[in-house]
């Protein structure tokens, strides 16, 4: 039944892209920029400088078009009366020390249906392990964390150390321009690469960039930006003389009159093949903390409650665990079929430094927190190439959001928020080449006012998407909206909008284009249908598939 299924979505995707004539009246339009050619093929139009909509397809476990694979269990636990962190640790810790197999898996520790109170965080630190559980239902595995606080996530999954980075390698990109979408450009000598090579290809910003951006002002004290550096984990697939390929776009132009760029080799210490599935989190709260007081929602300024305001009764303790599942130092790591409740804020944050993570079939429902900033950022996406699908996140705030420059080549896929409180959004200093694909929710990709977070994206994409939105352009780099069905303007945090920057580009406004799924569309192109229908493995239980 499910190879048919998959059988179904493949033809219909197929035929989502093919364009015939004899239907033209009941294909969705193209769009100018990205469209199928006259071989079905995506057709991109680049601007004067060479950038174009970039190749979204890499984002996922594996680098996109790999299903998450089933580790089998070696030790099973079942929940005992009172604290169950030693035995589930103890659990994780001996299968941790048993030897990888020649697919780098350990095994799997499989918590059997029940509820653990857990008293203290647990961790995953060793490559090879899922924590697996015998479902997210009421009937299911549930882990209920107690003593929780904002600075530990009840389950860590982390390397010890991040990537090494090899300075003594390090060449200059000497094109004057390298264009977004680009994974070709010359460096200084290319003798000391080869192909395979690990590297990041970094973007250097200066003073002059900054200045450029709108955000050095001395207005905003203490919260100007500095010079920085955006960095791109890469492998090098081609040399030919100082010309070098890499498997992956760049999501930010390197432009030397902006500080240029350059390239360098790293040693992978990550960990891999690590992942959370089929259970429940709950995160205790104090039932009797309550208000009525509302933060930056839809009005109000955080440093000034004169212009908030007061509305429902709502549970805002705040003594507890803020995240339920944080990554860090990790690569190929995923989430799946997982439900969280009452955390405060990120029910999975990835942090800068991880890649390749996939979180899939997973719902957020009834945070427990005040309802104002630095809450609530449900599925936090701040590596590069993570790709959230088919994930639902009731009462967030910013449901599907990255943060910092390093948060690049993230993709949401067939999200939805339910009843949000604020924009799923690049949040925060300049997080670069993201992709909303088919995501019902307030979405923004704008420059927020007077505050650190400055353009809190570049070379967004916003594709057949639903829900009011607000979309502006930031000097040296463009944002994009393509066949958005909703009102593009934006009533959440309002006191930090600045109206008078230049409008993103928004086409085909109020009805969906052609193909359905950029991301799906990309990655059948790179890699052939069969790895669309990884992709859509466990896709059945949604009825919208």
């Amino acid at each position: 039944m499910r190879i048919k299924f998959l059988s179904a979505v493949a033809v219909m995707l197929c035929a989502n892209i093919y364009v015939s004539k004899a239907q033209d009246k009941d294909i969705p339009p193209a769009t100018t920029l990205v469209y199928p050619g006259g071989d079905g093929k995506l057709v991109y139009v680049a601007d004067s400088l060479g950038n174009r909509i970039p190749d979204f397809s890499h984002a996922g476990y594996k680098g996109g078009g790999v299903s998450i694979p089933y580790i089998p269990n070696k030790i099973t636990v079942w929940p005992v009366p009172g604290d169950n962190t030693e035995n589930i640790q103890a659990a994780i810790d001996k299968v941790s020390a048993m030897p990888l197999d020649a697919s780098g898996f350990r095994g799997a520790v499989l918590l059997k249906m029940g509820t653990y109170t857990l008293e203290k965080p647990i961790s995953i630190k060793a490559s090879g392990v899922v924590l697996r559980g015998e479902g997210m239902s009421d009937i299911g595995t549930i882990l209920i964390g107690k003593n929780g606080s904002q600075r530990t996530p009840l389950i860590n999954i982390a390397g010890p150390t991040p990537i090494a980075v090899q300075e003594a390698t390090k060449q200059s990109i000497t094109d004057k321009y390298v264009p977004v979408g680009a994974t070709t450009f010359n460096v200084t000598s290319a003798k000391g690469f080869k192909v395979g090579d690990l590297v990041l290809v970094r973007r250097n910003g200066n003073q002059d960039w900054i200045k450029e951006l709108g955000v050095d002002s001395a207005s905003v004290g203490r919260n100007r930006w500095r010079p920085f550096v955006i960095t791109y984990d890469r492998i090098i697939t081609a040399i030919k003389g100082n010309t070098v390929t890499v498997d992956a776009p760049i999501f930010t132009a390197v432009e030397t009159r902006w500080g240029g760029g350059d390239l360098v080799k790293y040693t992978e210490n990550r960990i891999e093949e690590v992942g959370v599935e089929n259970l429940r989190g709950e995160s205790d709260y104090n039932p009797t903390v309550r208000q009525t007081t509302y933060g930056n929602m839809d009005r109000g300024i955080v440093n000034k409650p004169e212009t908030q305001y007061e509305g429902e009764e709502y549970f805002s303790d705040e003594r507890h665990y803020y995240n339920f599942i944080n990554f860090t130092n990790v690569k190929n790591g995923w989430v799946r079929n997982m439900e969280a409740m009452h955390f405060a804020s990120s029910v999975v944050q990835v942090n800068a430094g991880s890649k390749y993570i996939t979180v899939q079939d997973c719902e957020s429902r009834e945070p427990v927190s005040i309802r104002m900033g630095a809450r609530r950022f449900t599925f936090q996406m701040n590596g590069q190439f993570c790709l959230v699908q088919r994930c639902i996140s009731q009462k967030g705030r910013h449901s599907f959001v990255l943060q910092g420059s390093e948060a690049s080549g993230n993709v949401y896929l067939d999200d939805t928020a339910i009843n949000p409180y604020s924009s799923s959004e690049t949040h925060n200093h300049w997080g670069n080449g993201i992709l909303y694909d088919n995501v019902k929710a307030p979405l923004t990709a704008r420059f927020w006012k007077d505050i650190t977070i400055g353009w809190g994206g570049a070379n967004v994409v916003m594709w057949n998407c639903e829900g009011e939105f607000l979309i502006q352009n930031p000097p040296t780099a463009k944002n994009y909206s393509f066949g958005h069905v909703g009102i593009a303007s934006m009533i959440f945090n309002t006191g930090y909008m600045d109206l008078t920057k230049p409008r993103g580009y928004i086409e085909s406004l109020d009805k969906h284009v052609t193909p359905r799924s950029l991301y799906l569309t990309q990655l059948k192109e790179r890699l052939g249908m069969e790895a669309v229908r990884q992709n859509l493995i466990g896709a059945a239980s949604r009825p919208d598939y």
